[in-house]
């Protein structure tokens, strides 16, 4: 896949950076305005996740850094690194074991800005719209069931519908399970997963947004 790359001084990198950079800054915005501790997990999530992908480079190419040590600072540690990184937050929400609905609005909410920004940037002017518009119902829906009495049956599958819409989307011009594919089924997993463990809120009366 061929994206567009893109330069702030001596610093390139590409259009998918981009869009996970604005992906990860305004689902903070949205989280800190809807549910604080869903915010603060959510940061702490972000920043393990960069610092695991970019100090990943020691493992994948320990020899360089010996020898170059400030290679970590231009370099990360590439597809290993993003499945370390990946695998650090997923442990890290479990052991938090953060409620669940927040994790799956942070998700939501990070995936809808990711893809549809990431469309638009390679010229996808209409699936990058499309994309924006149905994560956008399926977010609103989430958000409104969680409300309900039947919140734990309609979150589950609402989470299930977003997976396999992302899965189709992604396989236009052909279905390969790749890196994306791969990351949507692993973190729908986990989440239904999360939502089988008790919370403090469980504990309490029952998962609230709160």
């Amino acid at each position: 896949m061929n994206q567009p790359w893109y330069n702030i001084g001596a610093f390139t990198f590409p259009g998918s950076w981009a869009a996970l950079v604005m992906a990860f800054i305004i689902t903070f915005i949205a989280l800190f305005f809807w549910n604080k501790k869903a915010s603060d997990w959510y940061s702490n999530a972000v920043f393990y996740f960069i610092l695991i992908w970019k100090l990943s480079v020691i493992v994948v190419d320990f020899g360089t850094v010996i020898k170059h040590p400030l290679t970590i600072l231009y370099f990360n540690g590439g597809i290993t690194g993003y499945w370390l990184g990946i695998a650090a937050i997923l442990v890290y929400t479990l052991v938090k074991k953060v409620n669940p609905h927040h994790a799956i609005v942070a998700w939501f909410l990070t995936v809808l800005v990711y893809e549809g920004v990431f469309d638009i940037l390679l010229g996808k002017y209409m699936i990058g719209p499309a994309q924006l518009i149905v994560n956008g119902i399926l977010l609103f829906f989430l958000l409104k069931k969680m409300k309900d009495a039947g919140g734990e049956v309609w979150v589950p599958q609402l989470l299930i519908m977003f997976t396999l819409f992302q899965m189709l989307m992604n396989s236009f011009g052909g279905f390969s399970m790749n890196t994306p594919m791969l990351t949507y089924i692993l973190v729908a997993v986990v989440l239904l997963l999360l939502m089988k463990m008790p919370t403090e809120t469980d504990r309490q009366g029952g998962i609230t947004s709160e």
